[in-house]
């Protein structure tokens, strides 16, 4: 199934989608770099598009479809938070909640992501947090890239 489909597919995105990355703050676009625009296949803000459902919840930010190849589409999750080792724990909480609600509530969605890969933090600043930290560890358990202050869609 591709990223339009399974976005439809979930009843609170229904009106979520938006092409290429268009869902995504202004400020945040910035921070994202796409080397072949072609394969982008949308986007979603699920803050925005989920906050009124879920209004005490720690809620990812953003979900982007990306063509692995001509068949095969994938999602990356992308949260746009300061990356200090202070931050670390509400980014868990966060990807936590994103997982059990991608599996309970957008099962399609869930299985367009990749892994490790598929969680993306970037920074909205300068990351201050140290690649061999115990917090690094921590992120790396709970399955969330080390932050970066900048995205390259390859």
């Amino acid at each position: 199934m591709g990223f339009r489909k399974a976005v439809n597919a979930t009843e609170e995105l229904s009106d979520a989608y938006r092409p290429g990355i268009r869902a995504l703050a202004e400020a945040d676009r910035k921070r994202i770099e796409c080397a072949q625009p072609q394969r982008l296949r949308g986007s979603v803000n699920l803050e925005t598009s989920l906050r009124d459902q879920h209004p005490d919840d720690p809620i990812w930010d953003y979900g982007i479809g990306w063509s692995i190849s001509t068949r095969v589409d994938c999602a990356v999750w992308i949260e746009v938070h300061p990356a200090s080792s202070g931050h670390v724990g509400a980014v868990i909480k966060k990807v936590k909640w994103l997982k059990d609600w991608l599996q309970t509530s957008a099962p399609a969605l869930s299985g367009l992501t990749r892994g490790i890969d598929g969680y993306v933090w970037i920074a909205s600043g300068r990351v201050l947090l140290q690649r061999t930290s115990r917090q690094a560890r921590q992120l790396a358990a709970a399955g969330v890239s080390f932050p970066r202050e900048r995205f390259i869609l390859a």
